[in-house]
């Protein structure tokens, strides 16, 4: 390992050359739209890309590049594309690999927002989706077809917490001349590497563990320089681009990540053991728990297990109560900040999911979902301890 490698340097350190922005110890904001040329000459080398610079931040702007290759550093790839926003990033991942007439198999346990744009928006394309039985590889394999071009799959999967072999996905994608697209949200390049794991794209809603702060939307696609280079021509051509204010504010929110994603591991773990030794929660998914059906895969897949987890209890009424009951956790349909949140999927983020395809897919009525944050984790664990009693 040589200088420079950790991610903690990376994080502070990638995407930003103080040499080149008169000195600032911190990466500067360019608010400007438009980057006014020398002469017409290098004007025509810009929008060639002959010469490296800047024309209109439709195209490039230094702030959001910066960002992207931050981002990109953090997780071991050649390029990262920023996008406005999660859902924004996942259908700029497709866009270049999809046409009429393809298919795009699917694991079942999905982020809600995910769901409807694969049911919705790709059939208006043209484009078939087929959802897998399970994110088991045999069944993923089943899915497939000879016009199957994308393999889409999210881990850990949200609001249950079920672990992906990504590396078994990626033998079927490669296998057959698919692309393997990973939700990579909650894990975070700090605890699991998809991209290391055969993956070749990776998406991430970087509202959320990236920037950790609850001030930004945002999304990310990372990968080969050469499949980004596609998504971004695309991203051009559609405008579906980052503002730098937000970019900025990744920035920042990135120096910090891996030390407070140590923090939302550290008293994830607690709490879901103080939750999983509760008298009144009838079950816990968290991976971190030895009970959890894809503990071991997720041993061997993850560093770490995030500070993600929902549990279940009798009844909805029940949930409601303990939902209503803290006052710590906020009730809020996001996850990943600074703060704690606590929701229930059914009314949040999977409430555009028909309710029998929510059953299916594990979604109980008294099921309730707890984003814990880097507050002291005896706090955290008291609020809940007060609200289920």
């Amino acid at each position: 390992m040589k200088p420079g490698d950790g991610i903690a340097t990376r994080a502070v350190h990638a995407g930003h050359d103080p040499a080149r922005h008169q000195g600032a110890a911190v990466p500067p904001l360019y608010a400007s739209a438009t980057f006014v040329a020398p002469d017409t000459e290098t004007l025509e080398g810009l929008n060639t890309g002959a010469v490296q610079g800047f024309v209109y931040s439709r195209i490039r702007n230094p702030t959001v590049l910066a960002a992207e290759q931050r981002l990109a550093a953090l997780e071991g790839a050649e390029s990262a594309v920023l996008f406005g926003s999660g859902m924004a990033a996942i259908a700029g991942a497709l866009a270049p690999l999809l046409k009429a007439g393809d298919t795009l198999v699917a694991t079942p346990d999905l982020y809600g927002g995910a769901q409807r744009y694969l049911a919705e928006a790709l059939p208006r394309q043209g484009v078939t989706v087929r959802l897998a039985a399970s994110g088991s590889a045999a069944d993923v394999a089943a899915a497939i077809t000879p016009e199957t071009r994308v393999i889409y799959t999210e881990t850990p999967t949200n609001p249950l917490l079920r672990i992906v072999d990504l590396a078994a996905l990626a033998g079927l994608a490669h296998g057959t001349g698919a692309v393997l697209v990973v939700d990579g949200t909650l894990g975070g390049p700090m605890n699991q590497r998809p991209l290391q794991l055969g993956a070749d794209l990776v998406v991430h809603s970087t509202s959320k563990y990236l920037n950790g702060h609850g001030d930004v939307i945002a999304g990310a696609v990372v990968g080969s320089r050469k499949l980004t280079r596609a998504v971004r021509s695309m991203q051009q051509a559609s405008g579906a681009i980052l503002d730098p204010h937000p970019a900025w504010l990744m920035l920042r929110g990135m120096a910090t990540y891996p030390l407070r994603m140590a923090q939302h591991n550290r008293s994830g773990q607690a709490v879901a053991e103080f939750l999983a030794a509760h008298p009144k929660v009838t079950r816990v998914h968290y991976p971190g728990l030895p009970d959890h059906p894809d503990h071991a895969l997720a041993q061997r897949q993850m560093t770490g297990f995030g500070g993600l987890m929902s549990f279940e209890l009798a009844t909805a009424d029940q949930a409601r109560a303990v939902v209503d009951r803290t006052r710590l956790f906020g009730i809020g349909a996001s996850l990943g900040g600074i703060e704690s949140l606590i929701s229930q999927p059914g009314s949040t983020s999977h409430h555009s999911v028909p309710a029998e395809r929510r059953l299916a897919m594990g979604i109980t009525p008294g099921l309730v979902r707890i984003s814990v944050g880097i507050e002291d984790t005896a706090d955290l664990i008291a609020d809940l301890d007060q609200a289920l009693a």
